[in-house]
């Protein structure tokens, strides 16, 4: 059963896209998460205008949802870059520092402005300091507002998608599976025996493209995202084929712990 919130999400999502559908402007979400963009696909085929989603980069996690009317295609990206803003917070004077911020020290102050977390999308740190994507409306305040990060007092400037470093991969292996089914992936992904996978996932400790999964013998598909709590997150890339032995052969890709 949809929680309540989850309603009212999917609710505004339908409210934009008519809006979108009446007025023959763009309309954008705030920054989604992979549970809300799963949501958010469901509806996919019922919504009066087109779907597509920005998050600064191509890899980006957090992305927002832009609802447009057909004839808007060749014109979306340009409007969706004015949607967008990228900045770069830098710690004015690292050598006096006994720690280098984190990304929970970027965020949290970030946050400590009053910001809600759907305003602010991908942060990535740096040695330097950290580039975080938000919308374009909320830029100038955080300019403005965010004096520091910790200890640190930071100065927060514009900065282009090219100043971006690009992210981390995570560690890519081929693992060797005997059916698509989520227990199966957990198990060889994340080194588990089938059991102990079985009963991460009737903990609820389980979820795909960040929607909670219960069922041991939910499918899950090239490209989907499975994070596992305390565990990491594991990402389905490729299918390789079939081996002589008739197992299916996945490439995927694992981050670390992400609780």
């Amino acid at each position: 059963m949809m929680q309540q919130e989850d309603k009212w999400f999917v609710g505004h999502m339908e409210d934009l896209a008519v809006t979108a559908d009446q007025t023959g402007y763009v309309t954008f979400s705030e920054f989604l998460d992979d549970h809300q963009r799963s949501l958010l696909s469901k509806l996919e085929g019922r919504l009066p205008v087109c779907l597509s989603y920005f998050g600064g980069y191509s890899e980006a996690d957090r992305q927002i949802a832009a609802f447009y009317p057909a004839y808007l295609e060749d014109s979306l990206e340009e409007i969706a870059a004015e949607e967008l803003a990228l900045l770069f917070i830098q710690p004015l004077d690292l050598r006096f520092l006994k720690r280098i911020p984190g990304h929970r020290d970027y965020l949290g102050a970030l946050m400590g402005t009053g910001i809600r977390r759907d305003k602010l999308g991908d942060l990535l740190t740096t040695d330097q300091g950290a580039y975080v994507w938000v919308k374009s409306d909320i830029a100038a305040y955080i300019m403005q507002e965010l004096t520091g990060v910790g200890p640190a007092s930071v100065m927060v400037k514009r900065a282009l998608p090219s100043d971006m470093p690009k992210p981390e991969g995570g560690t890519e292996s081929v693992v060797s599976v005997s059916s698509m089914r989520i227990d199966a992936v957990i198990s060889r992904g994340f080194n588990l025996g089938r059991s102990e996978a079985t009963k991460w996932i009737i903990a609820g400790k389980a979820a795909r493209n960040g929607l909670q999964i219960l069922d041991v013998d939910k499918p899950v598909a090239v490209g989907d995202k499975i994070t596992l709590r305390g565990k990491g997150l594991l990402r389905i890339k490729e299918d390789k084929g079939i081996s002589k032995s008739g197992r299916i052969q996945l490439l995927v890709e694992r981050w670390g712990d992400k609780k």
